[in-house]
């Protein structure tokens, strides 16, 4: 058995915990080199179950809604995407959440490039165990403490003297769920804090989404936040151009920083690389979001507050404490 073909039977049954007489709905395409691969080991996974597979872009968009809508309760729909397939305003895999059916996706895989395609395929291991037991253990420091700071090379360092909100956990244990939807790689917890412009100091950045929605690596460089807001950087005019958008559209020409992010998914890292933002930002170390949108916390700014941009940055991180527990050193979290 390949080492995806264990991955992806781990989902299934590990995470999900399918039983035999679960329906299975496996919607893909195969215009890249990554959602090809899935679809095919997913393929093998799948055969003892009844399953129907649909090749979307080949198909009228009736014959997915007819599936769709046709599917037994408590279902398994599992979503193999080069980009991301829509039908309505929504996601589909908001729709078919809201339909009562299990969902797992794969998105936007043709961001990627075939060089990380076993970067991708390392980050599906299963280490859902890992995952609980190590944001369980940020969760308690966070909620006891109100105090994070933050050390990357060349003696920077990001401090943030706020009580925190309430984190946020996507770890693949999803025993207290009876209906599931993730997006994988897997592996985050983030949280927020409640006074947003309690944050001062600076912290070095080696990657951010361009404005095609891909992520850019380089060289780290410095950024530089104070009272919560991203003042001034040393790296490149494509992250220049992405400040720029955001102090142009939002509220006070700033570029407020938000959600404060521990990724914990070991199969992706500073050397381990996705091109494909929302899947690398589970990588393990640290991400924040620049911007005033997040859809988790929206409530905290009101709704007369125009919040449109969420962009994860990805930093490079030495040494991380909360208040007095050092939960990383050295690049690496402190965890068994």
């Amino acid at each position: 058995m390949s080492p995806l073909q264990q991955h992806l039977q781990d989902i299934l049954h590990q995470n999900y915990r399918i039983s035999k007489e679960c329906f299975i709905l496996l919607i893909y395409d195969t215009q890249s080199s990554l959602a090809k691969l899935l679809s095919d080991t997913y393929k093998k996974e799948i055969k003892s179950h009844q399953h129907k597979a649909i090749t979307f872009p080949t198909v009228e968009e009736s014959v997915v809604e007819q599936a769709v809508a046709s599917l037994p309760a408590h279902s398994l729909v599992i979503l193999v995407q080069s980009l991301s397939f829509r039908m309505t305003k929504h996601r589909l895999r908001a729709d078919l959440f809201r339909a009562g059916h299990m969902v797992i996706e794969h998105a936007r895989l043709a961001l990627n490039t075939d060089e990380e395609i076993q970067n991708y395929i390392d980050s599906l291991r299963y280490d859902t165990p890992y995952y609980v037991q190590a944001s369980n253990a940020i969760e308690t420091e966070l909620q006891q403490n109100n105090k994070l700071r933050i050390e990357s090379g060349n003696n920077l360092t990001l401090d943030i003297n706020s009580a925190f909100e309430k984190p946020l956990k996507n770890t693949g244990n999803f025993s207290d769920n009876p209906i599931v939807a993730a997006g994988f790689p897997i592996g985050e917890i983030f949280t927020e804090a409640k006074e947003l412009d309690q944050m001062n100091g600076s912290v070095l950045v080696f990657g951010f989404p361009t404005l095609e929605h891909k992520a850019h690596f380089c060289a780290p460089f410095e950024v530089q936040i104070k009272n919560g807001c991203v003042i001034s950087h040393n790296g490149p005019a494509l992250f220049e151009e992405i400040l720029q958008r955001i102090r142009t559209e939002e509220v006070n020409a700033a570029v407020q920083v938000r959600e404060i992010g521990f990724g914990l998914n070991r199969g992706l890292s500073f050397e381990k690389t996705l091109h494909e933002p929302t899947a690398f930002e589970r990588f393990a170390g640290m991400h924040f979001s620049l911007g005033l949108k997040h859809a988790m916390y929206a409530k905290k700014l009101g709704r007369k507050v125009y919040q449109k941009y969420h962009i994860d940055i990805f930093c490079k991180v030495k040494n991380v404490f909360i208040g007095d527990t050092q939960i990383m050193k050295e690049g690496k979290y402190l965890f068994a």
